[in-house]
């Protein structure tokens, strides 16, 4: 690809880019302009309450983050798939997905399962690129142990860019690998919210229910939209919860730039298991 299509590419992603954020300010700001007018203080006690508890006091600083663009290529993990050594995979044109199966399942005890896959997933014979993944405790449970792409200003906590490795009875017998291709900055760097604003602003757009203990928040990197071959990510407030009753914990996003709710399908991927191992 020449520089001169390169420069034309980027260009059309800039121009899509500003009308979705026009777009998207216009859309948002009633949901923000709700947070700004009513202080932390009464927020806190309106969300007792409603008996919502937080596991530790909300950070109030706020961050930096960047528009992010990744060329797809669902080819680097089908192309790579040649170095892998004992291992039976098969390649999902649909999902970009490569799904790898051990020969022989590798043992493991509770105790030793995240360390022992933290060395695993480095050998280039076990797992493709696997150097730029690391472990998330937040995103794992007991019989899936997820591992997520860091890129050079963050991580992903997409379903595009990790390695879930599958346990069954402290075997490691499978894993679903995903990858997101090299990372380009599309803006200069902009701040992002805090942790405590993003749950004020799910809390006032009545996404965290009565009766709900808040268990973490974390900020990743996440799709914002799709350009003909483009993706572009921005940086995303996770938060999780449990709601009085359940045992599966519920996961909310919020846009850390504009401070906009982000609705999702919450029947995919919406929810984890509340149990994961220790770090």
């Amino acid at each position: 690809m020449d520089f001169r299509r390169i420069e034309i590419i980027f260009l059309c992603v800039f121009i899509a880019l500003d009308i979705f954020l026009f777009t998207s300010y216009r859309q948002t700001r009633n949901q923000v302009v709700n947070t700004n007018n009513v202080g932390s203080t009464t927020l806190e006690k309106e969300m007792n309450q409603d008996n919502i508890t937080i596991n530790s006091k909300l950070d109030k600083r706020v961050g930096e983050g960047y528009y992010l663009a990744s060329q797809d290529d669902q080819h680097v993990l089908r192309n790579d798939q040649v170095k892998l050594r004992n291992i039976t995979w098969s390649y999902d044109e649909i999902k970009k997905q490569l799904n790898c199966y051990l020969n022989n399942p590798l043992v493991l005890t509770p105790q030793t399962i995240v360390p022992t896959l933290k060395r695993y997933i480095k050998k280039t014979q076990n797992v493709t690129k696997g150097q730029e993944y690391e472990y998330c405790r937040h995103l794992s449970s007991d019989n899936n142990v997820v591992f997520v792409q860091k890129v050079k200003l963050g991580r992903l906590y997409e379903n595009t860019g990790r390695v879930t490795f599958k346990i069954i009875n402290n075997r490691l017998v499978s894993y679903e690998q995903t990858y997101v291709n090299a990372m380009n900055v599309l803006r200069e760097k902009q701040n992002t919210i805090s942790e405590q604003r993003a749950v004020y602003n799910l809390y006032t757009n009545n996404e965290i229910p009565n009766n709900s203990q808040l268990k973490w928040a974390d900020l990743a990197y996440a799709k914002l939209m799709k350009f003909k071959n483009n993706t572009i990510y921005i940086p995303v407030w996770y938060v999780a919860f449990v709601p009085k009753g359940m045992r599966s914990t519920q996961i909310r996003q919020v846009n850390a730039f504009s401070g906009a709710v982000i609705k999702v399908d919450q029947t995919k991927g919406g929810y984890v298991n509340d149990r994961s191992h220790a770090d």
